[in-house]
């Protein structure tokens, strides 16, 4: 057999939905985040990583500086693009497989959805760790696909999480929410009884908790062997104190209210909701039940009373499944990119629309109703396209004003009377927001600190990290002893704040730019942070 008569079996041999979900989420995920991939557009992180090791063993990702060498730790847009949605698209197809969806369109529409879902635009605004993060999210779901088989299945279901969470650990969710699903259309399957369906459920828990637990245990002889702590970010270094279980019941409390407020409150923080995007979830609300009560009746699943009980269980943990990062972390509140996992409800309407789809008796109702579940899928996509690039958009424009600020910056410091190639350049303070202030409403939407609408530069050590990295002004970073002396001296309290005239002057041999009227010293995380390894 030729390698192409080869290559042709292995594909005939894979299923038409999970195809569909595949080229469906390359595809749409091109066309959707085409300008991230042809444009280098760094936030504050991005910064200080055009390139970089990432050696996070200090945020509790062991496995993100092994990921991260598929691109060379370099920011490369392209050729991330490319890898980030061939893991995207591989998710989606074992996702779709996972979940059994038979029909190719609504199998292609959750391929899509999963590509083009706004979390993933503000995971592309992290291009250095982008195509590792959708290495995570396929080995989540691939972690899922082979704890549901076999034994072997299983234990490598188990390492797949732990790579997972050892890249980014909020992918958990990816895991626990598809496990949801899962049991639910167990539930939902005439061919399912209650023992295998209670087996497999009980599969699924013992695999998240030892992935879990292998995670951790990887994390600790990293920890050990490196002779590092965990820093303090999302309170990663109070895990270590012990969790706060008499603050549970408020924890998942604020879990749900959290994503009521992601899906049905437009403007809610650490979100990008809009009304439109409100009403399009009230439809997937509205669909998702209309098509569950079809499906029960449909089979007569409701005279067993355990499959709508087991069901709507699965259904009401979903909310706490897709934010357990909120129960993970108690001490922080999860940003958008640590929402992934919310596309996930999406993923339940079409699962219950496609066993709606599969029933015998083909109404005119019921295909009227499956019409409109395609017409509420286009019109999501498309409310997707428009908050990704608005993202893209407003962080563009952020870069281009940090880009005329630096520059403008550095014509001073070079224009100085006194001033020498090489000397010394002490940049006390941040760039203040108010002087470089985006007017522009529609921003308002995608509002977080991971897309700037001001300035990329957020602090004192980003000006040094844009001259660097981003117009090739080599200078360094003054020592915080050197920074405070020149911030307690008289002659820097004489000057004037920049941009007025007097506010770069050569004192003692060195360049002084007063931003601020006193610097502000690095916290003891950045200090720890700038030195993990």
């Amino acid at each position: 057999m030729t390698i192409d008569q080869q290559g042709r079996k292995w594909w005939d041999r894979a299923a038409a939905a999970p195809k569909a979900a595949f080229l469906s989420c390359v595809i749409t995920g091109y066309l959707v985040h085409l300008y991230a991939f042809t444009n280098l557009i760094p936030n504050c992180d991005g910064l200080s990583r055009v390139f970089d090791t990432q050696q996070m063993t200090v945020s509790g990702r062991w496995f993100l500086h092994y990921a991260s060498a598929l691109n060379s730790f370099t920011q490369m847009p392209a050729a991330i693009g490319l890898l980030s949605l061939l893991f995207l698209g591989l998710a989606a197809a074992f996702a779709v497989d996972l979940l059994k969806l038979r029909s190719k369109l609504l199998a292609g529409l959750a391929g899509a959805v999963m590509a083009a879902f706004p979390c993933m635009g503000y995971t592309f605004l992290y291009m250095f760790t982008a195509s590792a993060y959708c290495l995570a999210i396929f080995l989540a779901v691939l972690s899922v696909w082979l704890a549901k088989r076999c034994k072997v299945g299983w234990l490598c279901g188990v390492l797949a999480l732990a790579l997972a969470m050892g890249t980014y650990q909020a992918y958990v969710t990816v895991a626990i929410s598809l496990s949801l699903l899962v049991v639910l259309r167990e539930c939902l399957d005439p061919e399912s009884g209650f023992q295998g369906t209670l087996a497999l459920g009980l599969r699924l828990v013992a695999y998240l908790a030892a992935g879990a637990i292998l995670y951790y245990g990887i994390l600790l002889v990293f920890l050990k062997v490196k002779d590092l702590k965990l820093l303090s970010y999302l309170g990663m270094d109070a895990a270590s104190s012990g969790y706060p279980f008499g603050k549970l019941p408020h924890l998942l409390l604020s879990t749900y209210k959290q994503v009521v407020a992601f899906f049905f409150v437009a403007g809610s923080s650490d979100g990008f909701t809009s009304r439109w995007m409100v009403v399009l979830d009230l439809a997937a609300l509205v669909l998702g039940l209309c098509f569950f009560l079809a499906r029960l009746s449909g089979k007569g699943l409701w005279k067993e009373v355990w499959r709508p009980l087991g069901a709507l269980a699965m259904a009401a943990l979903l909310p706490l499944g897709i934010n357990f990062m909120q129960v993970l972390s108690p001490y922080s509140v999860p940003t958008p990119l640590m929402k992934y996992a919310f596309v996930t409800v999406y993923l339940a309407v079409l699962l219950v629309a496609d066993l709606a789809d599969g029933l015998p008796n083909t109404s005119t109702q019921r295909g009227t109703a499956l019409s409109v579940a395609v017409v509420w899928a286009a019109v999501l996509l498309l409310f997707c396209l428009n908050t990704n690039n608005l993202l893209y958009t407003a962080s563009a424009q952020a870069h281009r004003a940090s880009e005329s600020y630096a520059t403008r910056l550095l014509s001073r410091i070079e224009d100085c009377p006194g001033y020498e190639p090489g000397m010394e350049i002490a940049l006390v303070g941040a760039v203040p927001a108010d002087q470089i202030k985006s007017q522009i409403p529609s921003y308002a939407q995608v509002d977080h600190y991971s897309v700037p609408l001001n300035s990329v530069i957020s602090l004192n050590k980003h000006l040094y990290y844009y001259l660097n990295d981003w117009l090739n002004f080599p200078v360094e970073e003054l020592d915080e002893e050197t920074m405070l002396a020149i911030s307690d001296s008289q002659e820097f309290q004489d000057m004037t704040l920049y941009p007025a005239q007097g506010s770069v002057q050569v004192l003692d041999g060195r360049v002084v730019v007063k931003l601020q009227e006193r610097y502000t010293p690095k916290s003891d995380f950045e200090k720890a942070y700038e030195n993990r390894r």
